[in-house]
């Protein structure tokens, strides 16, 4: 039994509401996605099953959509809003991503007056007031106006604007104060007996995870410096990253802390006939090997290790240095972390039936492991409609006719 077992979701979001959803449906709920009559829109994302679209052959679907139960309505119908409003008196979850002023159907702040014990969250790019809060909005205009992608670029390359970092990175940190806001309101409500209505700015979720730039700017005023592979700071800090021997990266998140470990990798590295620099007595204190202060201490060490590096190979380099206690670590490809033997110890990766295409699929699954209301991954994406007849029909009383009559005219699938 999940954490959210018996809270049904309505999910009415589009690509920016879709991992909020996943979430909540890992924990238990019973998540309905209400889809437009041609379908979400996520299922014309890619990548595709053998590279042939489809709206039953996209990945990103199969991800996004897994373990949810899909309903095709047309919320722009008379018809269609009817029905959804009957289905939301049995809800106890809401999610919405419809911009106040974009032709949304229908207003969350009213079906929260409507509904008094339901939970309506809307997660919109910029919440439900402000200047901005209509502006045209994709992920990347929320990471650029956010400041994540202010803070993500390169100081090895002159001249090279900022970055971004990966596809639908805003919408995974929107979609984590997403479900927590819900949970949070869930909690609530066993209190009060009342629902409430959630507002998130995906922009200010942005904006609560640029971690030091925020003070900087805040409180200094202080013009931050964009760094390859580490953190933006308000001056230059020392690379982080060196070759291998086998043509990979090798990550050093500092240097270790206590004597005890830095003499440990000294002896790691030395016991290899290399390093004869960090023997050096000035590095035994710990404030003479630190990053960020430009010592001519620690330009010494990192010649010393970043020549060491280069000469070994990079799962060497890696278990030596966590042997010793160092925050060292490979930079490794998707494809390689797919053969991660730690996460599969821990059985991260799970199996999901496709008996529609008589397959097994991996995917990646729970991202925590909680003792007594273990994550459910739940059945494969929905088709199309896959549920329609279902819920309507089984739960609102429709008869045969009537859904025929609805189908025909264009209002359910």
């Amino acid at each position: 039994m999940g954490a959210l077992d018996g809270i049904r979701v309505l999910d009415c979001s589009d690509p920016k509401g879709h991992f909020a959803g996943k979430l909540l449906a890992g924990l238990g709920a019973e998540v309905i996605k209400i889809e437009p009559p041609g379908g979400d829109v996520g299922r014309t994302y890619g990548p595709f099953l053998d590279d042939r679209p489809g709206p039953e052959r996209s990945l990103y679907w199969w991800h996004y959509g897994a373990g949810k139960r899909s309903v095709g309505l047309d919320l722009d119908s008379a018809d269609g809003i009817e029905l959804f409003l009957q289905l939301s008196t049995g809800a106890d979850v809401v999610l919405e991503s419809c911009q106040p002023g974009r032709g949304r159907p229908f207003d969350p702040v009213a079906l929260s007056d409507h509904l008094p014990e339901l939970i309506v969250l809307s997660l919109t790019p910029f919440g439900q007031t402000g200047p901005w809060r209509d502006h045209a909005w994709s992920d990347a205009v929320g990471l650029a106006l956010g400041g994540p992608m202010g803070s993500c670029g390169y100081d090895n390359i002159p001249g090279t604007p900022p970055i971004r970092p990966t596809e639908h990175h805003a919408g995974h940190i929107s979609g984590y104060f997403a479900a927590t806001g819900v949970c949070a309101a869930l909690y609530e409500r066993q209190e009060s007996g009342l629902g409430q209505h959630i507002d998130i700015s995906m922009h200010e979720c942005m904006g609560f995870t640029i971690e030091s730039s925020a003070p900087w700017a805040l409180y200094e005023q202080h013009p931050l410096i964009r760094q390859a592979g580490r953190h933006a700071g308000p001056q230059p800090t020392e690379p982080w990253q060196y070759p291998t021997a086998d043509g990979r990266l090798i990550n050093i998140f500092g240097m270790p802390r206590s004597e005890a470990s830095w003499l440990a990798l000294v002896g790691f590295i030395q016991e290899h006939g290399m390093g004869p620099n960090l023997s050096d007595v000035e590095l035994l204190d710990g404030r003479k090997r630190q990053l960020g202060l430009q010592q001519p201490t620690v330009a010494m060490m990192l010649a010393d290790i970043a020549e060491f590096i280069a000469a070994h190979e990079a799962e060497e380099i890696y278990a030596g240095a966590q042997a010793a206690g160092a925050a060292w670590s490979i930079i490794r490809t998707p494809d390689e972390c797919l053969a991660d033997e730690h996460w599969r110890s821990r059985g991260f990766f799970v199996e999901v039936e496709h008996e529609e295409r008589n397959r097994t699929v991996t995917f990646p699954g729970a991202p925590y492991i909680l003792s007594e209301t273990p994550w459910t991954h739940g059945v494969r994406a929905p088709m199309l409609g896959e549920h329609t007849a279902e819920i309507l029909c089984g739960e609102l009383g429709l008869g045969i006719d009537e859904l025929g009559a609805l189908i025909a005219a264009g209002v359910v699938r």
